[in-house]
C-alpha cells in the first residue's frame, strides 16, 4: 500500500509544471471573489419565465380616459456590455437591457417622458459610452424628456451616462460626479517565480504584451496605457463640460480631479440641474412633456415586484455592492480569466 501511494504521490512543483499561468492564479482570485458573494438564495422555478422588458403599471393617473404615461426605467449596478450573472445568481447584458428598453419606450406613443432611475457607480469606458449614444439617439429619433432620478450613488460612467438626459437630479445625499478613468492592473510574476512556474511569451513586437500580468512593464507599455487613459478622461470631460454650460470655468481642474459630490455639493457647482427625489423627478417629467396627469410604469422583466416606484426592474444588472474584482464565479474558465487578468478601463468610483 505504502508504494502504491508512493507512486501515485507528486511533488508541488510536478503539480505546477502541468497548470497554466491562468490556472495557478484561479485559486487566487477566487478567495479574492468570494468576499463579495454575500448571502444566496437558489429560487426555482416551476412555470414558464417570460424575460421580455415590458411596462408594468405601478401607479394609475385617477384620471378617466387618460392614456398618458411617465416611464420609469432602472439603471442600476456595474455598466458593461457583458453579464453581470453571479454565482447562483442570474442576470442580464446592461447595455443590451438598456438598449431593448429604449427601444420599447420609443414605440410606445403613450409614454410622453422617461424617468431614469439612477443607481450606479460607473462601468467600463465602452459600456458608458454606448449608453450615452443610445440616449441621445432615442432622445432625437422620440423627443420624449428623459430625467435622471439619482439614488444612493450616481457616479462616474453613471454621471457620464445622465448627462445625455434632459434634466438631472439627486438627493442630497446621493453620491456623484467622480469624473475620470481608472485602470486597474494585476501582475502575477513573482508569485508564479514563488510557485516555480515560468510563463514565457513569444511576441510579434516589443509592445505586444502590454498590461499582460505575466511580464514586467517597459516604459513604453506604461506610456501607452497612460495615454489611452488620457485620451478616455479628455472625452468624458469634452461630455460633462458640454452638458453643463453654467459651471464656473475656475473650477473645472477641480470637479474633474475624480473626486465624488454629493448632491448638494453637484447642485452648488452646477453638476446637475436641481436636488430632488424621485417623486420630484416625475413630477418635473410631466412639466417638461407639457401634461398634468400620467400613469406611471415600471419596464421590467416579468416576476418582479412593482408594489410602488422604488421597485427594483433588474434592468441593468444587479444592484449589489460592485468592486474591481468582478470576477464571474459562474462561469470560470480560461477565457473569464484572460478578460478579468487583463486591463479593463473604467468610469467607475471604486468602492
Amino acid at each position: 500500500m505504502l508504494s502504491s501511494f508512493r507512486q501515485n504521490n507528486f511533488s508541488l512543483g510536478a503539480a505546477a509544471s502541468r497548470f497554466s499561468p491562468l490556472m495557478a492564479v484561479a485559486l487566487l482570485i477566487g478567495c479574492l471573489s468570494l468576499a463579495g458573494c454575500g448571502d444566496r438564495a437558489l429560487q426555482i422555478s416551476l412555470v414558464p419565465v417570460s424575460h421580455r422588458i415590458k411596462p408594468h403599471v405601478v401607479r394609475k393617473s385617477g384620471q378617466w380616459f387618460e392614456s398618458n404615461r411617465i416611464a420609469i426605467v432602472d439603471v442600476s449596478g456595474m455598466l458593461l456590455d457583458g453579464s453581470t450573472a453571479s454565482w447562483l445568481g442570474s442576470s442580464h447584458n446592461p447595455v443590451s437591457d438598456f438598449a431593448q428598453t429604449l427601444h420599447a419606450i420609443a414605440k410606445d406613443s403613450n409614454v410622453k417622458a422617461v424617468v431614469l432611475r439612477m443607481n450606479t457607480p460607473g462601468g467600463t469606458v465602452t459600456a458608458s459610452a454606448i449608453m450615452y449614444a443610445d440616449l441621445k439617439r432615442f432622445e432625437k429619433k422620440t423627443h420624449k424628456p428623459v430625467v435622471v432620478s439619482m439614488m444612493d450613488v450616481c457616479a462616474s460612467g453613471g454621471y457620464y451616462v445622465s448627462c445625455a438626459a434632459n434634466y438631472q437630479m439627486a438627493y442630497p445625499t446621493t453620491i456623484t460626479g467622480s469624473v475620470g478613468v481608472i485602470v486597474q492592473l494585476f501582475n502575477f510574476r513573482h508569485t508564479l517565480q514563488y510557485l516555480g512556474i515560468t510563463a514565457p511569451a513569444f511576441a510579434s513586437g516589443p509592445n505586444k504584451e502590454t498590461g499582460s500580468p505575466f511580464s514586467k512593464m517597459t516604459p513604453s507599455q506604461k506610456k501607452i496605457i497612460r495615454g489611452f487613459v488620457t485620451e478616455f478622461f479628455a472625452r468624458f470631460v469634452h461630455i460633462v463640460k458640454t452638458s453643463h454650460p453654467n459651471v464656473n470655468a475656475k473650477l473645472w481642474p477641480m470637479l474633474t480631479d475624480g473626486r465624488p459630490l454629493t448632491g448638494i455639493d453637484a447642485a452648488r457647482y452646477h453638476m446637475i440641474n436641481a436636488l430632488g427625489g424621485l417623486h420630484a423627478a416625475i413630477r418635473k417629467a410631466k412639466a417638461l412633456a407639457g401634461i398634468k396627469h400620467a400613469t406611471i410604469v415600471l419596464y421590467k422583466r416579468d416576476g418582479h415586484d412593482t408594489g410602488s416606484i422604488y421597485a427594483r426592474s433588474d434592468i441593468g444588472g444587479k444592484s449589489a455592492p460592485v468592486n474591481m474584482l468582478n470576477f464571474n464565479l459562474g462561469g470560470a474558465g480560461a477565457a473569464d480569466l484572460a478578460t478579468f487578468l487583463h486591463p479593463n478601463f473604467l468610469y467607475m468610483w471604486e468602492q
